[in-house]
């Protein structure tokens, strides 16, 4: 199975674009952003690598898969500030392909919980929920990566889909 759609999906979210609005910011044609990350494609347009680029001019970095990991995406440059991974859950969503719905009802957390996360509408969190969306993301085989001091936070597969 080709991740790449799946990558985009999550680099997008990882940069706060909605599909519309990556759409209208490079001039594609209505829906195609959407069927793209659907996975409707039989072959990668053209376009997809114009995506890629977009998002790698705004500081994502898309990986390799490894043996022990498969592919993913994380910011370039490290000193990203996101102690709660408000922003890396927005985009571990877009790699597992789910709406907040989907994540609520496998993480049993309510969803108005987790679009008021999303959006920073909290002061503090409490870590027995963080550690059920990471929880619940991990059994979509998704996980969070860390910042070190060469590159930033990301997320990635477990295990390469097949």
């Amino acid at each position: 199975m080709d991740s790449l759609p799946d990558l985009l999906r999550a680099a997008r979210c990882l940069l706060g674009y909605t599909q519309t609005g990556i759409e209208d910011l490079l001039k594609l044609k209505f829906r195609s952003v959407y069927t793209l990350e659907a996975g409707r494609y039989k072959l990668t347009p053209r376009f997809a690598q114009l995506l890629k680029e977009k998002y790698e001019a705004e500081g994502v970095e898309f990986t390799d898969g490894g043996s022990d990991f498969g592919r993913g995406i994380r910011w370039r440059a490290p000193g990203r500030k996101d102690p709660y991974k408000r922003v890396m859950l927005r985009a571990a969503r877009g790699l597992a392909n789910l709406s907040q719905a989907q994540l609520a009802e496998i993480s049993g957390l309510d969803k108005s919980f987790i679009a008021r996360f999303e959006r920073d509408d909290f002061d503090a969190v409490s870590p027995v929920k963080l550690m059920r969306l990471e929880e619940a993301l991990g059994s979509k085989n998704v996980q969070f990566t860390s910042e070190t001091p060469s590159f930033g936070a990301g997320v990635r597969w477990i295990k390469q889909p097949v």
